[in-house]
């Protein structure tokens, strides 16, 4: 088991009661015993003052009967009216027949999508001086209402985000959730306050100029694009755009027309940025992606990992450092998207060696994100290069990792220990440094080629973690372990369960799912899922595995005792492998479609049956693993 990391980053006054919530509020008072009960069927109304019709309906999906006032207004319905912006501002939601009092809301008077909520057996009020902050408000509601089966307890909050901007990420590049797992995954964002999703599509948006960049099967529709946009708005939520305009471009640069715009031949993820042609291309692209997202203020234009770049003859040709090769690039594409109405982001790491006299010819439009995931010198590094870019004019946003390659290139479910650390870290430096948010990365493999990582269902605890540190960076980290159990899988959160995980440090999860997954009642695939990586593990990687003492057969072939050991370790552990392959086939396939099914569960077995070949030369014998079965053509 890893290293627990015990990390508070609670100050004093944080909390006067203890909640389940997840993100913990600022600020919670208990008001005593007089817990508000079927709270879905008082008579509620909203006020807003401007029609919002995500807000009516996030109202009515809390309550049976909302009353809707508008400025001049006071009518039962959807908010669909025209009407004029309410001058005092304030947006309320409040048991039907009190007294309104906006004043509550100076509480929160220049907070980031900031709430103030209060019930009791015969109160409810709501107020936010922001369309987010009453969403943000209600979503509190909500999961208090899921959590306490229908009664709120009598409390006090005061709530109020500390980024601005509180990004997850979804990489569409390898395997990745079917189609309605993502729009339920958006609206389920909401409820742990993100309000911005940066989607790397590589050949999954409808391009119509580039349509033969549209992967064949698994591309958005119009239809759906549209959809997906539109449930990011219902929610709250701001899709970035991520194109990928200088480095890994595999799946554009395979194309023959484009291969002559490789860096080299052999990189073939990586542009030539002197070739003529390269800029056109992306150009054209950009323009594309920049037209699928008409609301987006970003656009992410990656530009990360270049590594071959400044090895051709063009390059060199050109007379220019690497950096500055980088830099001159770069600014032609932040110009481009500008010109699109859209501001301009990169990733950092190709600028970590440029001069300041270098990055000085930054284009001051771009926004750069500074990735670092790890290591002894992670705080230091990123604020250098922070501070070094801001010396030069240019906005900064960090971000952290939920997920990312943290030297184990299967990341059945993510290195918890490393995560969990990365993620404070970069809490603490949002505070120290003054960032506007964070983006938290989550990758679904090393690169388009590689080998996939595990299923994004297995990272939502790290990123709701992240979710909640980005709202709430003095959150109680201690006790998210419990709260999340609670809360995403509906553990009971009376004593007798808690006492049950007593002592577990937050980094303790994924090891503790395959014993409580029988007492969990939500999200129970996601579960089942990193039970079935679990039972795959055991024989694969932990007791014993079998590829750790192959190499005796080769060496001692005449040895019986080496044989026969061989022949029982091959028995009994590949028999636990095809009984998991069962286990991890059945709930895959619930989560991914046909074809990325067999992909997903092909990449974790077949270098088994390679070994297989190899231990039935060395000790003959009959096959006990089905994993050689269904291997795609390639």
């Amino acid at each position: 088991m890893e290293q627990p990391v015990h990390r508070t980053l609670q100050g004093p006054g944080t909390l006067a009661m203890k909640t389940t919530l997840i993100p913990e509020p600022q600020y919670a008072e208990s008001l005593g015993d007089r817990a508000a009960e079927a709270l879905a069927a008082w008579p509620v109304v909203l006020r807003l003052p401007a029609p919002d019709e995500r807000l009516a309906k996030q109202a009515a999906s809390l309550f049976d009967r909302v009353k809707l006032e508008l400025p001049g207004t006071a009518e039962d319905g959807n908010g669909d009216g025209e009407a004029e912006a309410d001058a005092d501002g304030v947006y309320a939601l409040i048991l039907d027949g009190l007294e309104l009092r906006p004043l509550t809301a100076e509480r929160v008077a220049g907070r980031c999508d900031g709430y103030v909520l209060e019930v009791d057996a015969d109160r409810l009020e709501l107020y936010a001086l922001s369309a987010s902050g009453l969403f943000y408000g209600m979503k509190t509601l909500q999961m208090l209402l899921r959590g306490g089966g229908g009664s709120v307890p009598a409390l006090s909050i005061a709530d109020w985000a500390d980024l601005p901007l509180r990004a997850d990420y979804l990489d569409l590049r390898t395997v990745y959730p079917t189609y309605e797992h993502i729009l339920a995954y958006v609206a389920e964002m909401a409820d742990y306050k993100i309000n911005t999703l940066v989607v790397e599509y590589e050949d999954k948006l409808p391009l119509r100029k580039h349509a033969f960049l549209r992967h064949p099967e698994y591309a958005f529709t119009d239809e759906q694009h549209i959809r997906f946009l539109e449930v990011a708005h219902n929610n709250f939520i701001q899709i970035i755009p991520k194109q990928q305009s200088f480095g890994h471009l595999e799946y554009i640069l395979k194309y023959p027309a484009y291969i002559r715009l490789r860096e080299t031949p052999a990189s073939v993820a990586e542009l030539c940025p002197h070739r003529p042609g390269s800029f056109e291309m992306m150009a054209g692209i950009l323009e594309e992606v920049a037209d699928l997202h008409p609301h987006s203020d970003y656009l992410h234009m990656g530009c990360d990992e270049v590594w071959s770049l400044g090895t051709c003859e063009d390059c060199r040709r050109s007379g220019m450092t690497r950096e500055a090769s980088f830099i001159q690039f770069v600014n032609r594409l932040a110009a481009k998207v500008s010109s699109l109405g859209k501001k301009p982001m990169i990733w950092h790491d190709m600028l970590m060696h440029a001069t300041e006299e270098e990055l000085n010819r930054l284009d001051r439009r771009l926004t750069v994100v500074v990735w670092i995931y790890g290591g002894h010198r992670m705080k230091r590094d990123a604020r250098e290069m922070i501070r070094k870019l801001r010396r030069c004019g240019i906005a900064v946003l960090g971000a952290s990792a939920v997920r990312c390659w943290d030297d184990n290139g299967d990341q059945n479910y993510p290195v918890i220990a490393n995560r969990v650390r990365n993620i404070v870290d970069w809490t603490e430096l949002a505070k120290t440094e003054q960032l506007p948010g964070i983006v938290n990365t989550n990758w679904g493999a090393p690169f388009s080629l590689g080998s996939p990582y595990g299923l994004f269902e297995t990272s939502r605890y790290p990123a709701f973690l992240a979710a909640e540190l980005n709202w709430n960076s003095r959150a109680d980290i201690d006790t998210y372990l419990f709260r999340f159990l609670a809360q995403y899988h509906g553990l009971d959160p009376s004593g007798e369960s808690r006492a049950g995980i007593e002592g577990y440090a937050v980094t303790d999860y994924y090891a503790l799912i395959p014993e409580l997954h029988p007492a969990l009642r939500s999200n129970l695939p996601t579960a089942e899922l990193i039970a079935a990586m679990v039972q795959f593990e055991l024989p694969a990687q932990r007791k014993f595995p079998l590829h750790t003492f192959l190499f005796r057969g080769r060496l001692y072939p005449d040895s019986e005792e080496v044989i026969t050991c061989l022949r029982d370790k091959y028995q009994a552990g590949y028999e636990a492998l095809a009984a998991a392959r069962v286990r991890m086939q059945a709930i895959v396939s619930q989560l991914l479609p046909p074809s990325m099914t067999e992909l997903y569960v092909y990449s974790r077995y077949y270098r088994f049956a390679v070994y297989e070949e190899k231990l039935l030369e060395m000790a003959p014998g009959p096959a006990y693993s089905e994993a050689k079965e269904g291997i795609p053509d390639a």
